[in-house]
């Protein structure tokens, strides 16, 4: 059985990811389509909006057919990282394709990763961040500026997949109608990007997401909370304020003595902040805001570097839901398998293996009140 993948966050699942699954479906009609999805916690260092069960509910029900939890270790990381986690995910499962947006599909990303692949930035320039002297680099190798968030990306993928020996046929699809960081809802079209989705909810503009998103997810907005980082600021500060910089060393992602800088701002803030004016306070040229959003859900979730370490030497995935074509290609493939696939975690593995997934579900389950990891199923969705 021929099968199609997905890296994806769904935060939440819209229209623009319905046009690319009809797409696929249009193309690929007999086709299994794996999709490999972050949980509650985002590559961008952000909480998902919606927990990863709803997510991958909404993404069942509307066209997707198998879909894999990457684990919080594999999503906090860089995006050349988290992008090789996630086609390592796919190509272990057997996927034949990789489909992704971009603003220029007609790109020949493959070619593209061949010129840049082992290109390092000039990081002693400490004037600028380390993703500013790398998008450089990579603007004079080509020839060309390559700015676009999705076009990024999918030379991430494509760098990725080159590393494995290219194991998968990659295929963009041309994003249409709305661009990555665009918040306006625009009259006349049906696809808002997934950030003016969420800053309309927060504006209480529900009823007017009905447009831009699928039935099941205009329910899932109405139902329920949606989550914020502000909602977990309270508990971030609360770390900043009673652990040391000493203690905020071994934390992933954290370097040049940054740890000082985050927790003498904490200190600083005056009461009533929010996690915005934090992280405007501790912003310097040499930290992008995403990667210190990414140091705050590390230490948020106690994210030692050897958690990491450890997931990359030994990476697993975890089975979130499948509708019957998707139980017909884990019966076909699983054995084929390159990683273990969870189905379930136990009290014995959320003391073990699976301890750091454990405590992000329990934090996740903090605010919504929704168990994420004990006695919780595969979703089939028949």
């Amino acid at each position: 059985m021929e099968a199609v993948g997905i890296i994806t966050e769904y935060n939440p699942f819209h229209n623009g990811h319905l046009h690319q699954l009809n797409v696929i479906k249009e193309k690929a009609p007999t086709a299994c389509i794996v999709v490999v999805m972050s949980g509650n916690f985002l590559q961008r260092g952000e909480p998902a909006c919606l927990d990863k069960w709803t997510r991958a509910k909404e993404a069942l029900v509307n066209g997707v057919d198998l879909i894999i939890e990457l684990p919080p270790q594999a999503c906090i990381q860089p995006a050349d990282r988290f992008a090789f986690n996630g086609v390592n995910g796919l190509a272990s499962l057997g996927v034949d394709y990789l489909v992704f947006g971009a603003e220029h599909a007609e790109y020949d990303f493959m070619n593209y990763a061949s010129q840049v692949q082992g290109l390092k930035g000039e990081f002693k320039k400490y004037n600028q961040s380390y993703a500013a002297s790398i998008q450089a680099a990579i603007t004079q190798a080509l020839g060309h500026e390559l700015a676009e968030p999705n076009d990024l990306l999918a030379l991430a993928y494509a760098k990725a997949n080159l590393k494995l020996g290219s194991p998968l046929k990659l295929q963009p699809i041309q994003r249409i109608q709305a661009g990555y960081h665009e918040l306006a809802l625009k009259a006349g079209q049906q696809i808002a990007s997934a950030s003016a989705i969420r800053s309309n909810y927060q504006q209480g503009r529900l009823a007017e997401l009905r447009t831009y998103v699928p039935h099941e997810t205009y329910a899932d907005l109405s139902d329920n909370s949606l989550v914020f980082w502000d909602d977990f600021w309270p508990f971030l500060r609360y770390k900043l304020l009673t652990t040391t910089p000493k203690e905020l060393a071994n934390i992933y992602g954290m370097a040049e003595g940054i740890e000082y800088r985050l927790v003498q701002k904490a200190n600083e803030l005056a009461h009533g902040s929010s996690f915005d004016d934090w992280l405007h306070a501790v912003k310097t040229k040499r930290f992008t805001y995403t990667r210190l959003a990414r140091l705050a859900v590390a230490m948020l979730l106690n994210l030692q570097t050897e958690d990491v370490t450890s997931y990359n030497e030994a990476p697993y995935f975890r089975l979130l839901g499948f509708t019957k074509r998707g139980q017909e290609y884990l019966n076909a493939k699983k054995k084929q398998f390159t990683y273990p696939l969870v189905t379930k975690v136990t009290q014995k593995d959320a003391k073990g293996p699976l301890a750091v997934d454990y405590r992000v579900g329990k934090l996740y389950q903090s605010l919504t009140g929704k168990e994420q990891d004990l006695k919780k199923a595969p979703l089939r969705i028949f």
